[in-house]
């Protein structure tokens, strides 16, 4: 735990620290994060994410340990190069730079100052649209990052264990966005209970020990895995990689069961917004990615009927494309909606084998439908499934 005197020797100058309180413990104790106020005019709060891990040679690491201290790392690298590229209706927190040594230290603005509503609980139609708009403009602005210029991006962390000793550090985000890709969860994939998912697990990956017809139906094509990385480099942008309700605040509550089109009584009312944090797991991917993460964890389950789960889909894509027209003459060929929902599939059949294997939660059970779904209409006419 930092004393008030450590607080201080890492506080940019300008800022007078007049008192400090935990708010949070990183996940397996890996830090604290503090509020801090100051006794400036502006800003009055400032949010300190404190890192310091158990002592554990880095080389000597697992994977999940090194996980965690790369993804500090990545947040930060993101915060100081790349969210100043958001527009301001993409509200992430400003960062400050730290003062001596800010290793393991990040300075952030206060989001609850502007943004006093935690996103708890199941959210309906407004917060949905809301947050997928910030998504959309967000997935907008990175659209085929990764073919413009030269960034260096972190790789997964066993690749990543081969740089330690020629002393390289994260010079870049996530080279695939998530916590649950399947390069970093080989475990969980193996702790997948074979006869349980039999009709899961032929469509993650190639293998040679299916049996059957199943075997002849797939082997020949590239499966989600190898799929989904050769649709990101035409369809890759920035994801968030962790967008879930428990990452996001609103300006106000959001009203339940009423969209943003609702036509208000009070013609003076505020308009919803949302900001969004915790950016441990931003990196490359597509944008489905984000979009069955935040909706499979936390949409209200009665969004997820088949019209109103196409009406979601539809109000996001409508937004990246309108986004998009800025950059791009005709985005409606950029990023095709077919396409779009042929990716919403991948997504859903991805998602579906992270749980399997670690655990299930939020919507899990529509999440399965929807997977045991697409999964059918694949067996059933290899026509449906467009990937090469």
């Amino acid at each position: 735990m930092l004393s008030e005197e450590d607080i201080n020797a890492i506080l940019p100058e300008e800022f007078n620290l007049t008192s400090s309180k935990t708010i949070a413990t990183l996940w397996s104790n890996y830090g604290r994060i503090y509020r801090l106020k100051l006794s400036n005019d502006a800003p009055k709060t400032l949010i300190l994410k404190s890192i310091h891990p158990p002592a554990t040679s880095l080389a000597d690491s697992d994977e999940s340990h090194l996980r965690k201290l790369l993804s500090y790392e990545v947040e930060k690298w993101f915060y100081h190069h790349l969210a100043s590229r958001l527009p301001s209706s993409v509200k992430v927190a400003r960062s400050y730079a730290a003062r001596g040594n800010d290793d393991g230290n990040l300075i952030l603005e206060d989001l609850e100052v502007d943004f006093p509503s935690p996103a708890y609980g199941s959210l309906g139609n407004e917060a949905m649209e809301c947050v997928l708009t910030w998504l959309a403009v967000f997935h907008a602005t990175f659209f085929r990052f990764h073919r413009v210029g030269s960034w260096n991006f972190t790789p997964s962390p066993n690749e990543f264990r081969k740089f330690i000793v020629t002393g390289r550090t994260v010079r870049g985000v996530w080279q695939r966005g998530t916590y649950w890709y399947l390069e970093t969860r080989r475990d969980e994939l193996g702790d997948t209970n074979d006869p349980e998912y039999a009709w899961l697990k032929p469509w993650i990956e190639k293998a040679s020990h299916l049996l059957g017809h199943l075997l002849i139906s797939v082997l020949s094509i590239p499966q989600v895995n190898d799929a989904t990385e050769s649709e990101i480099r035409q369809y890759g942008t920035l994801v968030h990689g962790d967008a879930k309700d428990a990452n996001i605040l609103f300006n106000q509550p959001p009203q339940r069961g009423r969209g943003r089109n609702h036509q208000q009584e009070d013609e003076t009312s505020v308009p919803l917004q949302c900001a969004l944090y915790d950016f441990q797991y931003v990196g490359l991917g597509l944008p489905v990615h984000d979009l069955i993460y935040f909706i499979g964890t936390s949409a209200s389950r009665t969004l997820l009927t088949p019209t109103s789960e196409r009406i979601l889909l539809e109000w996001y894509h409508a937004t990246l494309l309108t986004t998009l027209r800025k950059t791009h003459n005709d985005p409606s060929q950029v990023y095709p909606f077919d396409r779009f929902l042929r990716h919403w599939d991948l997504a859903i059949v991805d998602w579906y084998r992270f749980m399997a294997g670690w655990g299930f939660w939020g919507n899990a059970n529509w999440v399965e439908r929807r997977a045991r779904e697409v999964v059918t209409v694949w067996e059933a006419n290899p026509a449906n499934w467009v990937f090469s």
